[in-house]
């Protein structure tokens, strides 16, 4: 195809720029994966720690902090998908060598970012109780998920500021930075997490609360620490210059992130209406499901570093003029994606018995757990292809594909096939089996979209 023209708020790209790009340490998508895949894992063990710790109080207080988690994280999702633009944007920026613009995404991201985050922390506080309500928990845990999401609430500007400083400076080519500031703020979430839950280390005894400001400090440090090395000149991006709004700069960033923000609404609000399906079951099914999702974090995590890899990746070299080459680290990111998720998912489909039971001692969530980690474990390397195709679409620019997959995937063919179960009053197994179909469907349509070049477009 034809080289397409930078953009015109692009300097041109100088060959220096090219090779730099070009070059080995660039290239190596493990260089960029494995940092996010560390801190992505840090992540998914601070909630095997938090289910632990919450475990001690009972089933009732893990299908609290479960509920309250997939709530929090459809409205984080809404807010976490302006980093969609961040990432589309600083990538191609870097990627033409013009490192002033990504400075001056970054700070409009942030700022838009954390006031999301504040309007969603008043809305939650206003409506928390009805929006728990429609999960039909039992009266004890309807009132624990409340406090810990509410809580938890507090804290939605500084993760919004944390999730798009680290996807800043990972479209710029710097993943081990994010990595650093990540395993620090784990590690003070883990302790936080300890101390407060269960009154440890001389700390309040705060039960479900104290997970919520467990977490919800450690990435305000978190945050804390991204700013100041920022301003301290210590990162890859450089400061902004405060001048004038750029309206054209903020509507890219809406353009792009818009279409992300609806996959994720759509997304998030498919899951949550999937895990009011198994609420209808009872509270162990809802514990298994809670249970099963954090165990296999640890491959949805790894799944998570090739998107990032795959995303800036795209970018750059789209930035730099390269369109085959972006297609080329879309492809690698997938293979490698394929090859790591399926063996974790294996693993951790072997040992689940043994690491419910680690987490839990209730026979029947143990027993419901096993039955949905072999699921969704079997389902790993399609969800791979999900992770590092849809995260190169994205790096891309392109944010309409991923929507209407999702929205094939998880609304028509998911939760139709779950409801029909759910109507016929099969048993709860046949409502987790139903996952398998939408995974099916997205791996095939993600895979159509990329090898059809039409997602390769300049950004104006």
């Amino acid at each position: 195809m034809t080289p397409k023209a930078p953009d015109t708020e692009i300097e041109t790209i100088s060959e220096e720029v090219v090779e730099k790009v070009s070059s080995p340490e660039t290239l190596s998508i493990w260089g960029l994966a494995w940092p996010s895949i560390m801190a992505n894992i840090l992540f998914a063990a601070v909630g095997v720690v938090a289910l632990k710790a919450v475990g001690a109080l009972g089933t009732e207080a893990v299908a609290a902090v479960g509920t309250g988690q997939r709530i929090f994280f459809v409205i984080q999702s809404l807010i976490m998908a302006v980093s969609t633009g961040t990432t589309a944007l600083i990538a191609r920026a870097y990627g033409s060598g013009n490192k002033q613009e990504g400075a001056q995404v970054l700070f409009d991201s942030l700022w838009i970012g954390s006031s999301l985050g504040i309007i969603s922390t008043a809305l939650v506080w206003g409506a928390g109780e009805n929006i728990i309500s429609l999960f039909g928990l039992n009266e004890e845990s309807k009132e624990l998920s409340v406090a810990y999401l509410k809580y938890s609430m507090l804290f939605s500007a500084m993760f919004a500021a944390s999730f798009i400083f680290g996807a800043a400076l990972r479209a710029a080519g710097d993943a081990k930075t994010p990595l650093a500031v990540m395993i620090f703020q784990n590690i003070l979430n883990i302790f936080l997490l300890i101390g407060l839950v269960n009154g440890t280390f001389g700390m309040p005894e705060l039960g479900v609360i104290g997970a919520a400001f467990a977490w919800g400090i450690s990435f305000t440090v978190g945050t804390l620490i991204f700013m100041l090395l920022w301003l301290k000149k210590l990162t890859i991006i450089p400061l902004p210059r405060f001048e004038n709004i750029n309206l054209k700069r903020i509507n890219l960033i809406f353009r792009i992130s818009t279409p992300a923000t609806i996959e994720q609404g759509v997304f998030q609000l498919g899951l949550l209406t999937y895990f009011w399906i198994i609420s209808l079951y009872g509270t162990a099914p809802i514990a298994a499901y809670n249970i099963g999702i954090n165990i296999l974090m640890l491959s949805f995590m790894i799944g998570q570093g090739f998107s990032i890899a795959g995303a800036t990746l795209t970018g750059q070299f789209l930035g730099a003029d390269n369109p085959r080459e972006a297609k080329r680290s879309g492809w690698r990111s997938t293979r490698l994606s394929i090859i790591s998720m399926s063996l974790i998912g294996l693993l951790i489909a072997i040992f689940s018995k043994e690491i419910s039971g680690f987490l839990i001692n209730d026979p029947e969530v143990i027993r419901l757990t096993v039955i949905f980690v072999w699921f969704l474990g079997s389902m790993q390397p399609l969800m791979a292809i999900e992770f590092a195709i849809g995260g190169a679409l994205r790096g891309a620019g392109d944010t309409k594909s991923p929507l209407i997959i999702t929205l094939i995937g998880l609304v028509f063919f998911r939760l139709t096939v779950a409801s029909i179960f759910l109507y016929f009053k099969f048993p709860i197994e046949y409502i987790f089996a139903s996952l398998m179909i939408d995974y099916l469907v997205k791996a095939i349509l993600f895979a159509a979209r990329f090898n059809s070049g039409k997602w390769i477009k300049k950004l104006v």
